[in-house]
C-alpha cells in the first residue's frame, strides 16, 4: 500500500518492499524496544512524512490513540487514504501548522525530521505538564549536546536514550526519550 501511494505523491526515497519494512516500519516499530504504550496515551506524530512511525505504532498499539499533524494536503489525504483502507479507528490526521494546534497530548513522537532545537521550541506547548517527546534520530555529538543545552533551558530531562541499529553496516541511531518536568 505504501509502495503504491509513494509511486502517485513521493513520500519517501525508498521505493522497494524491503527498504521500506527495513527502513521504515521496522525503524518505526523499534520503539516497542523502549516503551510500552498504554491503552489511555494520546500520541500525536509531527513532521514526519509518509506514515512512519504513525502507522506501524498505530498497527501495534491499537487500544492507543494516534494523531498524525502535517500542513501539507498531499500528505495529509495519502495518510487518510492509508488509515481506511487499513481499517484504523485509533488514528486522525489534521492538516495544521504544529504551531497553530492548541491540542495536548501525552506523548510527541518526531522521526528524523528537524533539528532537537526546533522541535522542541515548536512543540512545547502541545504537551501536558509532565509528558514525553520520542524523538528518533540519526546519532550525532554535536545535536546531542545541543540537546542537554535546549534541556536545560526547558525544563526537560533525558530519560533514555536507546541506540540501535537496522542491520549490520547500519547508521548508528537513536531514540532519545525527553521528559517535561
Amino acid at each position: 500500500m505504501f509502495l503504491e501511494k509513494n509511486k502517485q505523491i513521493n513520500l519517501s526515497a525508498i521505493r522497494d518492499a524491503d527498504g521500506v519494512f527495513l527502513k521504515h516500519i521496522k525503524d518505526s516499530i523499534e520503539l516497542g524496544n523502549v516503551i510500552k504504550l498504554k491503552k489511555w496515551y494520546k500520541v500525536c506524530d509531527i513532521w514526519t512524512g509518509g506514515w512512519f512511525p504513525l502507522l506501524p505504532l498505530a498497527m501495534t498499539n491499537k487500544d492507543t490513540q494516534f494523531v498524525w499533524i502535517d500542513a501539507r494536503r498531499k500528505k495529509v489525504d495519502a495518510v487518510n487514504d492509508m488509515i481506511k483502507d487499513l481499517w484504523l479507528k485509533n488514528v486522525v490526521c489534521k492538516r495544521s501548522r504544529i504551531e497553530d494546534v492548541d491540542e495536548k497530548f501525552d506523548i510527541l513522537t518526531a522521526r528524523a525530521v528537524w533539528y532537537v532545537d526546533k522541535i522542541i521550541k515548536w512543540s512545547y506547548n502541545l504537551l501536558e505538564k509532565t509528558w514525553l517527546w520520542i524523538l528518533y534520530k540519526q546519532y550525532s555529538e554535536n545535536e546531542y549536546e545541543d540537546m542537554k543545552e535546549i534541556c536545560k533551558k526547558y525544563n526537560i530531562s533525558i530519560e533514555k536514550e536507546h541506540r540501535y541499529k537496522l542491520y549490520k553496516d547500519d547508521i548508528e541511531r537513536i531514540i532519545y526519550i525527553l521528559k517535561k518536568v
